[in-house]
């Protein structure tokens, strides 16, 4: 890959808000201030529980019950040994989830909102505990799903990034980017 590639790449995760550039000096992961982590989560909220409420009036579509009831599988497995393997698992659960609910809109907005960006800054701090109740939090949403229970999906999501939003805001302040 030649550097002017590079360059483009760069310039355009840059323009995406992903990485920072600093002159002569090279790029690095942008890490988000506690207000924007805020902002994020209040966005999340809403957006995702929406896309509970969708999954959960599509459940019965197409392969929809299969494929929430893999992810069921995957979470009924218990909490995740690692952080790596519970960032996996998040995803799934969460991309399977806005699949079934069919809204390519809802899709590319969240795309839009950093979600990578927002996890890996949280990775490192994630303990047991912390695994253990987004597990018990992620099977609340999925039983809320396969029930076929839009306005019992949309609150349990609601719930599960309200309290996930509260513990990452709680985290220290080194894990921020100064305001």
């Amino acid at each position: 890959m030649g550097r002017s590639t590079l360059r483009e790449a760069f310039g355009k995760l840059a323009a995406d808000g992903l990485l920072e550039l600093t002159p002569n000096r090279g790029a690095a992961v942008r890490r988000m201030s506690r207000a924007e982590m805020r902002q994020l989560f209040q966005i999340r909220e809403s957006l995702e529980g929406l896309a509970a409420q969708l999954a959960a009036e599509q459940i019965d579509k197409d392969d929809h019950r299969q494929l929430m009831e893999a992810a069921l599988r995957d979470v009924q497995r218990g909490p995740a040994a690692s952080n790596k393997e519970f960032m996996l698992h998040n995803q799934m659960v969460h991309n399977t989830i806005l699949k079934i609910g069919g809204n390519d809109q809802l899709v590319q907005l969240l795309g839009r909102i950093h979600l990578p960006l927002v996890m890996a800054q949280v990775n490192q701090s994630l303990g047991a505990a912390q695994i253990a109740q987004s597990t018990a939090e992620h099977a609340e949403i999925v039983h809320a799903i396969l029930a076929g229970s839009p306005a019992k999906a949309d609150a349990a999501m609601r719930r599960h990034l309200r309290r996930s939003g509260t513990w990452t805001l709680g985290l220290p302040d080194d894990v921020f980017k100064p305001s």
